[in-house]
């Protein structure tokens, strides 16, 4: 009964979370400028399912009382580093991650050994997914700039082509980067406008934003205004060797995905296959024989 349960909730999550992801046409995109949505609705009624499910995750938070938020929410403020993440946030999915999954397997396995031992763990799980939830947004976070490097590294060679100096290529850069690239550029050139020096502006992005290529490429210029190399070909020589790079990520996540894909394959299709096709026979040879 708990793996029907299990099963029947997973399958509803999967289809939520594809019907979520489902790119629109041509024709709803044009409606979405217009304001309304596919069928007519407005944004505002379009957006109500995503409005409840997030005032649900954010339950635990708003009926803490003000006094003890601080006290027991203060650490989850740390965690808050990416675009997307709150503290309401972070806190509802700990509180209800913490005490769903254990009530959940009491209630299916009552007060039983293998209840009491996988409650705890449960627990334990609900605890720390804060933090995994963190781990796991600033993760992709960084993935998305190193994405929009390239991007960024042609649009600062188009610029010192025009004959902008190294200030004012930035400057452009900036402006026109993709996100979430652009705003760390655009906090940067802000410092750089209130007086703070180039190098020190650089390095505080480096340290916002700890992707090794951006660091390379701030560095790559700095080095080469301080020695007076052309900037065009440090740009050049940046932009081919981060698609190679790239390009070798690329290959590299491929070759790894059959070895992904063999664990699934052993662990699950395997045995479901060996099942449909040996089970039938071997159920009727023990009837013949019993």
């Amino acid at each position: 009964m708990a793996w029907v349960i299990g099963a029947c909730t997973l399958s509803v999550i999967c289809l939520s979370i594809g019907r979520r992801k489902r790119r629109p046409d041509g024709i709803e995109r044009l409606r979405i400028l217009d304001g309304e949505a596919a069928t007519g609705q407005p944004m505002e009624a379009r957006g109500l399912e995503g409005r409840m499910a997030s005032s649900v995750l954010e339950l635990p938070y708003r009926l803490t009382p003000a006094v003890f938020r601080e006290r027991l929410y203060e650490r989850l403020e740390r965690l808050c580093t990416t675009p997307g993440l709150t503290v309401p946030r972070l806190a509802g999915a700990q509180v209800w991650a913490t005490l769903g999954p254990p009530l959940c397997i009491i209630l299916l396995f009552g007060f039983s050994l293998p209840a009491l031992i996988l409650a705890p763990a449960a627990m334990a799980f609900g605890l720390l997914l804060p933090r995994l939830i963190a781990a796991r947004s600033r993760a992709r976070h960084l993935e998305a700039v190193r994405k929009a490097l390239p991007e960024t590294a042609d649009i600062l060679f188009a610029f010192v082509l025009g004959g902008k100096n190294l200030d004012q290529a930035f400057m452009g850069a900036a402006e026109q980067s993709p996100d979430p690239l652009g705003p760390f550029l655009r906090r940067a050139v802000r410092e750089i406008e209130l007086g703070s020096a180039r190098a020190e502006a650089f390095e505080r992005l480096a340290a916002r934003c700890p992707v090794r290529e951006l660091k390379s490429l701030l560095n790559s210029l700095l080095e080469a205004e301080k020695r007076g190399h052309a900037l065009s070909s440090t740009l050049s020589v940046f932009s081919r060797e981060i698609r190679l790079r790239r390009r070798d990520q690329l290959r590299e996540a491929g070759a790894k995905a059959p070895l992904k894909m063999l664990a699934p394959l052993v662990f699950l299709i395997l045995p479901a296959s060996v099942l449909l096709t040996v089970g039938p026979t071997f159920l009727a040879t023990l009837q013949r024989v019993f």
